[in-house]
């Protein structure tokens, strides 16, 4: 440390002057130092302002982008609520249809059941009948076309 009493002391080179001056220095140290961080916000801030108008720029795009999405999302929901309705619309006539398919399937059933006894009875009567026609191969018409065609 520099003696005061001494102004010949120059202990580390500090001298009476520079030591009074020290107090002047360091506002003027922290005057320069602020300066220079006032130019590297100012530079920050212009920077800033270009990404800024630059986001601001894509937003515009976006904005506009989404309203045409927007519309199109309200003519697809308008779309799939007619299908909705379509939809119960044809559950409705198809339970419709399946009733009336199933009443006339059990009115089919009953005829059938009706015609049935009678089906069988007529293939009776064909057996029968099958079994009293005479042998079609030993018949006086296959003994005339054996005469007729043997040469």
């Amino acid at each position: 440390m520099a003696n005061l009493s001494d102004p010949t002391d120059t202990d580390k080179g500090d001298g009476i002057l520079d030591i009074l001056l020290m107090g002047l220095r360091l506002p003027g140290r922290l005057a320069g130092d602020l300066e220079s961080v006032s130019r590297t916000v100012r530079s920050l801030l212009r920077t800033a302002d270009v990404h800024l108008a630059s986001i601001d720029e894509r937003a515009g795009d976006l904005v506009t982008g989404l309203s045409g999405l927007q519309a199109s999302v309200l003519r697809v929901e308008t779309k799939v609520e007619r299908l909705t309705g379509l939809e119960a619309t044809i559950e409705e006539r198809m339970e419709v249809l399946r009733a009336d398919l199933n009443t006339r399937m059990l009115a089919v059933e009953a005829e059938v059941r009706q015609i049935h006894p009678g089906i069988d009875q007529l293939a009776r009567d064909v057996q029968t009948i099958s079994r009293l026609l005479p042998d079609p191969s030993d018949g006086p018409l296959t003994r005339l076309k054996d005469t007729l065609t043997s040469s």
